[in-house]
């Protein structure tokens, strides 16, 4: 993990725009841009656990990480997948100060952390802001109860063509994409086994609905892929 502290690097003139930030005055901007530091996360480092204290939102400049909760028997289950432009505020911020999820990173990733103060003060004395915050928090929410859908009522196939939907749909933004999940991580996110995902996927392939070589993915049959994942 590499830190640095760079308060000439101004918010509004970051190349990444995330939601919610152009709603900012000019001094909550500051107040932003005075509090925060650069953080580079190697590959397989942990940027938040899950129990311990709310320190900083975190702004994902760059790569890609997982966010989770963990299940019985240590198991990982994979609510939401974060990109550029993605940042995370924990839902116990306002609440018992304790994050509720763990984030780590899938890549190297480069984020930008900004005090807990700075950002509470700018959700409480500006609307717009707060409303886009809770917007975002509705959003992970909303993924949660996807995956609760998909554990409770798909059947393994569902689980992955969904997971490969929404990595084409949500992530990638193409039907023809190289992904930086392991595979398990692609597990985790379909709640199966590691063996069951290679098993699915090979038949997926054999009846070419999706081509795949390595981490390459490409869908062949769209309407196939989203006809198994809605009958699960």
């Amino acid at each position: 993990m590499s830190i640095t502290r760079d308060i000439s690097n101004d918010c509004s003139l970051c190349h990444v725009k995330f939601n919610g930030f152009d709603t900012l005055s000019e001094d909550e901007l500051t107040s932003f841009k005075k509090s925060h530091c650069k953080v580079i996360y190697q590959k397989g480092e942990t940027i938040i656990k899950e129990g311990t204290r709310c320190t900083s939102i975190i702004c994902i400049k760059k790569g890609f990480a997982k966010l989770y909760i963990n299940g019985l028997e240590n198991k990982k289950i994979i609510i939401k997948i974060l990109k550029e432009g993605d940042f995370i505020v924990s839902p116990g911020l306002f609440t018992d100060d304790l994050n509720h999820f763990s984030v780590s990173a899938i890549t190297e990733v480069d984020t930008c952390l900004i005090s807990i103060e700075a950002f509470t003060s700018a959700f409480r004395n500006n609307n717009r802001f707060a409303e886009q915050i809770l917007q975002l928090n509705h959003h992970i929410t909303q993924d949660l109860y996807n995956q609760l859908i998909n554990f409770s009522h798909k059947k393994m196939t569902g689980r992955i063509a969904s997971t490969i939907i929404y990595l084409s749909e949500k992530i990638y933004n193409s039907k023809n994409f190289h992904t930086t999940l392991s595979r398990q991580d692609i597990a985790d996110l379909s709640s199966v086994s590691k063996e069951s995902l290679i098993r699915v996927l090979k038949d997926f392939k054999e009846s070419n609905i999706i081509a795949i070589n390595g981490n390459h993915i490409e869908i062949n049959s769209s309407k196939t892929l989203h006809d198994i994942c809605r009958v699960g």
